[in-house]
């Protein structure tokens, strides 16, 4: 064969082997790009079950709400990459939504209500589905690292139809959600709801281990803590603190005359108008049977009286179920020394105790500057209404 055939035949067979080297690299490729694509799409399953997996261990464990709420955030937003998130609840009998949890938010960050009838909030509501909104600049709260963020993908919670919280996540350019990214923070939502069900129950348990069934009061375990508070909150601060110790005066001859359910009646009755009669900071509660306790923080002995003059007229001013009129004694104890902190209780007793020995209808003051008071004698027996 002449050597310009023999050319020929070699140029085609080079082509062929070109072409077919080409194919063999498109076909590598694209088998690459599968490779990736589905590993890709299994490390996002891996990282959804994940996500699940450690919220259902976080609402199964004993962390507190904040911190299950906590861990739904931070690994719902790292997997939509978001720069912060903060989870709003819904509060009894309120219109609107309260920050409860965030992560890289600035301390003061603004946002910490938000109206369920105001954006971010209503598209997402109406839809009940997953949805980003884009933040105006009263809405946008600040970030940790400066400056605010430009969308909100806000994740709606509820259980049983009921609306509990909404979850916002933060991102800096808006995007579209898939399905399956969708499901997956519906699915976060799912279990952020079972946990905020969960601190709900035991939030009213708690509330009935810690108030009194007939008035509504804290009760004396409730107090305890309370008192216990105060005191910490007193000494930080470098304030005083007053124990106001509350007597009915007769009530056994309302029982006895009367019948218990009136009883009950005017307990309930005399707790409202202590309620009213002291102010917001102030902690009332039932200490026991017929007597009545406050603490009346950062309070002097004579703002102290004044507050119990008052109360104590108002009592002997009302009139009580059964059209009975009564009277109450009052002992109170107030320093601002917190070594004498630890005495307040048994020294207002103690003047309680003197208010009812001088006559009853009546506040004493104990005198601090005296010695630690010892255990009294007996209480006087109830006298005739």
């Amino acid at each position: 064969m002449e050597p310009a055939g023999i050319l020929l035949i070699v140029s085609v067979l080079l082509v062929a082997a070109f072409i077919l080297l080409t194919l063999s690299l498109m076909r590598l490729r694209g088998t690459t790009r599968e490779l990736e694509a589905a590993l890709a799409d299994e490390t996002g399953a891996r990282d959804r079950a994940a996500l699940l997996l450690a919220i259902a261990s976080a609402v199964n464990s004993s962390l507190a709400l904040e911190e299950v709420l906590n861990v739904a955030l931070t690994h719902a937003g790292r997997i939509m990459g978001a720069v912060a998130g903060a989870m709003y609840l819904v509060r009894p009998g309120k219109t609107e939504l309260y920050r409860e949890a965030s992560y890289n938010l600035t301390n003061r960050a603004r946002g910490g209500v938000r109206k369920i009838d105001e954006e971010p909030l209503r598209s997402a509501l109406a839809a009940m589905r997953p949805l980003v909104i884009k933040l105006d600049e009263r809405s946008a709260p600040g970030l940790d690292a400066g400056g605010h963020p430009q969308h909100a993908l806000v994740v709606p919670i509820q259980r049983s139809g009921q609306l509990m919280g909404a979850m916002e996540i933060y991102l800096n350019a808006w995007r579209e959600l898939s399905e399956d990214q969708a499901d997956l923070l519906n699915g976060v939502a799912s279990q952020a709801a079972i946990a905020i069900r969960h601190a709900q129950l035991f939030e009213a348990q708690e509330d009935n281990a810690l108030t009194d069934e007939l008035t509504k009061l804290p009760n004396r375990r409730h107090l305890a803590q309370r008192f216990l508070q105060e005191m910490q909150r007193a000494r930080r601060h470098h304030k005083g603190i007053t124990f106001v110790m509350i007597d009915l005066d007769h009530f056994k001859q309302v029982n006895d005359t009367y019948g218990h359910l009136n009883g009950d009646a005017v307990l309930a009755e005399l707790a409202q108008i202590l309620v009213t009669g002291a102010r917001e900071s102030d902690v009332c509660a039932r200490y026991g049977g017929e007597e009545f306790a406050l603490i009346l923080p950062e309070t002097t002995e004579a703002g102290a009286r004044t507050l119990a003059e008052r109360i104590r007229s108002k009592v002997a001013a009302a009139t009580f179920p059964g059209g009975l009129k009564l009277t109450i004694s009052i002992g109170l104890a107030a320093t601002e020394e917190p070594a004498l902190f630890t005495q307040l209780i048994d020294r207002a007793d103690q003047a309680l105790y003197a208010a009812k020995q001088g006559g009853r209808n009546q506040v004493r003051v104990a005198d601090m500057s005296g010695p630690a008071p010892k255990p009294h004698s007996p209480k006087p027996e109830p006298e005739a209404v």
